[in-house]
């Protein structure tokens, strides 16, 4: 296996994105990485991390409820509710639980990759969810980086870097833009700008996306299509390689990627781990025979239980000392996840896959009565960890800095969705219909007559609810679309929950203002209102005053019910109301 894995290395194409050469913490010299010999790799142009880290879970269980919780407000304030009723009659009823993983214990030591393998439902995401501190649900057991640093650790979050299963980028950013944003606000403010910018260079060249730098992520939302899906998963990696973390866990990256795309991610991520003595821990669904013999160890789960962990060469003659012999020329992958489904291993049933053992009770037996010596008990020697002025060296943008940085990066991914041709063409369409149908109705003429002032009357109400509508169903979408950016990037760390309302409503306030300007004042000559400034600003001040109130309450709504559909329909209610209510139509 391990000559395989030589021969695999050798086998691998030169690219010109690849060359070795160590870096200081605020400073990466191009010239010389581009006139580095071609036979090294890219990856190693990357600063290595200050404290190497060695992983230890011992035991880890975890604990989910039994019934299925609807997420929102209301969902939140039910529960709320029952807790205090539950108090107040003093019956503590404890919610039934349902046990995910069962006792999952080993070691990964700096300079390792690390797969966790299964089938789907085993337990992958929420154990390196686990690792990352980014699940709160309910478990017990160990988990520890050099032997003191807790995965929720504060001053620790830093140091490790993680990559959901989903993409999550801003669509409407180009390549550059993504990266560029979060080096600005998670590298050292002590870094000139020029410095990041090079950070980020480095990152493009490493991953192999340079040539992309210039072109959107794209996607559903802004209607627009972008990078590939292959390329969204690289940008994704390095926007957690930009603060050079010790410790990176990924979440499926080969996931919709071809082999080849995958094979180059995994090679990335095996040259990282080397030359940065990083360590590596991600899930991988079913890799192919090549990505395979690159991997340093395997941690094969089923039904949430611990199957095997050690050196991924030693697992197929493992399996075959208990009873699961590999059938020859099949790829151990696709073995491995045939026996953690319930593949009872015999040989009868190798050309059709038989699952005798769904509970996998046999399995777990046979792997209990002659366990596996995991490799690596020797749990290494405790780093140290950067000097107390070295952390505070490490803090990220100053709190301006991030408002500004969260401002300007809104309105550019915004961009395409608030100034489409359907957004701004609908808008215009209606003021200069409203204007044809209300031609020079407000003059001082029509106004001294009873049916011309209920004329200006209603041009003024059907433009404040057409303005407020138009910005509270725009409004709603807006944090249930961020949610998961944002809680990704709270959870790093990245800068406080004021510092991103302050910066989201810096960046509201001249994109709903822009528009209800226009639309008033192409209506408001049109029409022929009174032709003075106190009346314009007025005029103008009452449709703001109004259309703000709306936006606010979009994103009242949008945030209190994520159920898009739900928020809608509230909405549709509360502006209605307010609508009849409002003295127009009921006026007594």
């Amino acid at each position: 296996m391990a000559e395989g894995r030589k021969s695999l290395a050798s086998d691998e194409p030169p690219a010109a994105e690849h060359a070795v050469v160590e870096l200081q913490d605020v400073g990466v010299d191009l010239k010389a990485a581009r006139e580095a010999p071609a036979n090294r790799s890219s990856s190693s142009f990357m600063p290595k991390p200050k404290v190497p880290m060695h992983l230890a879970f011992n035991d880890v269980c975890c604990y989910v409820p039994a019934m299925f919780q609807i997420p929102g407000f209301v969902s939140t304030v039910k529960k709320v509710a029952e807790a205090c009723a539950s108090r107040v009659s003093g019956k503590r009823e404890v919610a039934p639980e349902r046990q995910i993983l069962h006792s999952i214990t080993g070691v990964v030591n700096p300079g390792e990759v690390v797969a966790i393998m299964g089938p789907s439902g085993s337990g992958k995401t929420t154990f390196v969810s686990l690792l990352a501190g980014r699940n709160h649900a309910r478990h017990t057991g160990e988990i520890l980086y050099n032997d003191q640093h807790k995965p929720t650790d504060k001053a620790f979050k830093r140091q490790l870097g993680y990559v959901s299963q989903e993409d999550v980028l801003f669509e409407g950013l180009t390549v550059f833009e993504t990266l560029y944003y979060t080096a600005v606000l998670r590298l050292p403010r002590a870094m000139t700008d020029k410095d990041k910018r090079e950070r980020v260079s480095i990152i493009l060249e490493v991953l192999g996306i340079a040539h992309v730098k210039d072109s959107i992520v794209g996607g559903i939302r802004v209607g627009r299509r972008g990078i590939s899906g292959g390329e969204k998963k690289r940008v994704a990696v390095g926007q957690e390689l930009l603060y050079n973390p010790s410790v990176i866990l990924l979440d499926e990256p080969t996931s919709g990627l071809d082999s080849t795309t995958a094979l180059n991610l995994i090679h990335t991520l095996h040259t990282l781990a080397q030359v940065g003595n990083r360590t590596i821990v991600t899930t991988i669904h079913q890799p192919s025979s090549r990505i395979y013999q690159m991997l340093d160890k395997l941690l094969l789960m089923g039904q949430g239980h611990l199957l095997f962990y050690g050196d991924a060469s030693a697992a197929t003659d493992y399996f075959a000392t208990i009873g699961y012999t590999m059938p020859y020329g099949m790829n151990p992958a696709d073995y491995f996840l045939d026996v953690a489904s319930g593949w009872s291993g015999e040989a009868k049933d190798c050309g059709k896959l038989v699952v005798r053992d769904p509970q996998l009770k046999v399995l777990l037996g046979a792997l209990a009565a002659n366990p596996h010596r995991r490799p690596g008990d020797d749990l290494g020697h405790t780093m140290k960890n950067p000097k107390e002025s070295e952390e505070e060296k490490l803090q990220g943008a100053s709190y301006v800095t991030q408002m500004y940085v969260i401002c300007v990066r809104s309105m550019k991914d915004r961009r395409f969705e608030r100034f489409s041709v359907d957004a701004l063409g609908t808008v215009f369409f209606m003021a200069v219909l409203c204007g044809i149908l209300w031609w020079q109705k407000g003059v001082g003429a029509n106004l001294a007559t009873v049916t011309g002032a209920s004329d200006v009357a209603a041009l003024l109400f059907f433009l404040i609810s057409f303005l407020s509508f138009n910005l509270l169903f725009t409004s709603i979408f807006t944090f249930p679309n961020e949610k998961t950016m944002l809680l990704k990037e709270r959870e790093a760390g990245v800068y406080p929950i004021s510092a991103f309302f302050f910066g989201r409503t810096m960046a509201d306030i001249p994109l709903d203002t822009l528009i209800p300007v226009t639309v008033t004042t192409i209506i408001y000559v049109m029409t022929g209102l009174k032709p003075t400034v106190e009346a314009f600003l007025l005029t103008m001040m009452v449709v703001l005053i109004t259309c703000f109130t709306a936006g606010s309450l979009g994103l009242l709504i949008g945030a209190a019910f994520l159920n898009l559909k739900r928020a809608q329909s509230v909405a549709t209610i509360l502006m209605l109301t307010i609508m009849l209510t409002g003295g127009f139509f009921v006026r007594d």
